[in-house]
């Protein structure tokens, strides 16, 4: 009997489903029995269950439900209208209209006034259109979106062709021509990825930056937000223009000066520098008291009236501290003499500069810069206020047509002239003599002995 009414029964709604003409629904089990075909799109079943379970919540002031055949599958679609948002975890996606497809919003088409907010990382996204994909993780925006990250009181603006944003990342990629614009500076590149847990937005195919009075390139540039530290790597280069004071032709500027007004503005006139500094890897980093600029592996500097040389020049201390260290060489052409060593350190607050390892001073022609005779010792100082440098230690001295030795010697700049003293001796032309002080002139060949001529030796052959 039991039999009979469970018949009864399954006929029963089997005629109620038929002619109410109801789609009876497909249920999986546990097992996953009816497996997504592999030809079926991202909006069919995944086996990715940790995606599946992102909590995602959607609404609107309106909604419109309707079926469509998506890509060969029947589909729900919810249009939303008037505030229309969807949220992926922390993340809320915000536009004019979107197109939720699937109950569980597996995509969604973003359509007019579109904003991804970000509140975690600092980030707001802004584009016309875009596309959220639930299972990727992604929201593809296009017609020339603009990233706004503001964390810490800074605020960089990225623009750029099109963005795909992965939101549980935090990790953002552009393409096409990308602007980078903080406080500080611009940047333009093509192509670039932002990883803004770490802060760093990696720019490739050359980019360059721009700031006051400052131009940079490399192949790779790398923009560290919350520091406002750059690094380029490869082929680095800083092209700066800088203002000094002038001291040529200014009496006689005061002299065609009429008036007191006119000779103040004479007195703080200053003279535009330009500067390249090259090298492989440039480091740049600004910290809360001050500033730090490395450059490594070929490190150049050049202006038009001198030249600097290192494997790695380092600037601290807002550039009033540089370093140089490993083939250190600095041409001095206003002054004519070249300085090289293992280890260079000038303090321009001091105006004070120390060379050590078998450091060596060149002296140079003026108007050829040909070497007409070089200074070897175990350290050199320089003072910029006397435009004097200092040797010490083992002093070895070679002219054209002499040599000469002694404890230390000072190098006195604008009258290219050279005092040798502590026991010095110099030797010419075979014949070996001492004297309390010896007084050299590289560019001219010349020597002054004083205070006590004494003959050593005398092997000249006659």
């Amino acid at each position: 009997m039991k039999q009979i009414e469970f018949a009864f029964i399954f006929l029963s709604l089997v005629s109620l489903v038929y002619a109410n003409n109801i789609d009876i629904p497909i249920l999986i089990g546990s097992e996953d029995i009816f497996r997504a075909s592999p030809a079926e799109p991202n909006i069919s079943k995944t086996n990715d269950k940790k995606k599946e379970k992102i909590p995602v919540m959607w609404g609107g002031n309106t909604l419109t439900q309707e079926e469509r055949l998506i890509n060969g599958f029947q589909m729900k679609v919810f249009i939303l209208g008037g505030g229309a948002y969807i949220t992926h975890k922390n993340v809320k996606l915000n536009a004019r209209e979107i197109e939720v497809i699937g109950e569980d919003a597996l995509i969604g088409n973003l359509k007019g006034q579109v904003v991804v907010e970000d509140k975690e990382n600092g980030a707001t996204l802004v584009a016309s259109k875009g596309v959220y994909d639930k299972l990727l993780g992604t929201v593809t925006l296009e017609n020339h979106p603009v990233l706004i990250h503001k964390k810490d009181g800074k605020t960089v603006r990225i623009s750029c062709h099109s963005i795909v944003r992965y939101l549980e990342e935090a990790r953002t990629v552009l393409s096409g021509k990308v602007v980078v614009t903080s406080l500080d500076f611009q940047v333009f590149g093509e192509d670039a990825v932002y990883f803004e847990k770490e802060d760093r937005i990696d720019l490739e195919n050359e980019p360059f930056l721009f700031s006051e009075n400052r131009f940079l390139q490399g192949k790779i540039l790398s923009y560290y937000v919350k520091e406002g530290s750059i690094t380029l790597e490869g082929d680095a280069a800083i092209y700066q223009v800088s203002y000094e004071k002038g001291n040529e032709n200014l009496e006689e500027s005061r002299k065609n000066s009429h008036e007191d007004k006119n000779k103040e503005s004479v007195e703080k006139e200053k003279i535009r520098i330009l500067s390249t500094f090259s090298g492989d890897r440039l480091v740049h980093k600004n910290k809360a008291s001050e500033s730090f600029t490395s450059m490594k592996g070929n490190a150049f500097l050049h202006r038009e009236d001198s030249e600097f040389k290192a494997e790695e020049i380092e600037s601290t201390r807002n550039n009033k501290l540089i370093q140089a260290r490993k083939n250190v060489t600095y041409l001095d052409k206003k002054n004519a003499y070249r300085m090289q060593g293992g280890y260079l350190e000038y303090d321009k607050e001091k105006g004070y500069s120390f060379l050590s390892e078998s450091p060596r001073i060149f002296f140079l022609d003026k108007k050829t810069l040909e070497e007409k005779g070089n200074l070897a010792s175990v350290f050199i100082e320089r003072f910029d206020e006397k435009k004097e440098a200092v040797a010490r230690g083992n002093v070895n001295i070679e002219t054209q047509t002499a040599k000469a030795t002694g404890e230390f010697a000072t190098y006195f700049e604008e009258e290219d002239k050279l005092v040798l003293e502590g026991n010095p001796t110099l030797v010419r032309d075979g014949t070996k003599v001492s004297a309390g002080r010896i007084i050299l002139f590289p560019s001219e060949d010349k020597a002054v002995l004083t205070d006590g001529l004494k003959v050593l030796n005398d092997d000249k052959k006659n």
